[in-house]
């Protein structure tokens, strides 16, 4: 089963994938403001400032919203499974799959955190789990 990705790397982009590729999940800090936001833009969405850098994230965070898809619009996934947006720990969100648990057992505040499945092609894509307990 493969996800395809939206788009090819960009220059923007492709330090976001090669951290994945060490599993690594990375966002776009403003080097202005301390601003945290995904997906990677130009622009700062709050000062407006040019200048970001990719840092590390922890890749804990909370389901925010999310919904079961039981009517792929591809073949190349297996329904039932849960597109969740996350909000991660350090103040931004991005949009990805919940595996690892049933999607009748997913729910809003549930805490994950990122893990990275390989696709066929050698693209890492995080996803994320029901986290542990324990310690953050």
């Amino acid at each position: 089963m493969t996800v395809p990705l939206p788009v090819a790397a960009s220059e923007m982009t492709k330090p976001f994938w090669e951290a994945a590729a060490r599993e690594m999940l990375v966002r776009p800090v403003c080097d202005n403001c301390g601003t945290n936001f995904f997906v990677p833009q130009l622009a700062c969405p709050r000062c407006h400032a040019e200048s970001w850098t990719y840092r590390e994230s922890t890749g804990r965070g909370t389901i925010s919203t999310f919904t079961v898809v039981h009517r792929a619009p591809t073949g190349d996934r297996e329904p039932p499974y849960v597109v969740a947006v996350i909000d991660l720990d350090e103040g931004w969100y991005m949009m990805s799959n919940v595996v690892r648990c049933s999607a009748e057992s997913v729910f809003i505040g549930q805490r994950v955190e990122v893990e990275f499945h390989r696709r066929p092609d050698g693209v890492m894509l995080p996803v994320f789990r029901p986290a542990m307990e324990g310690p953050q």
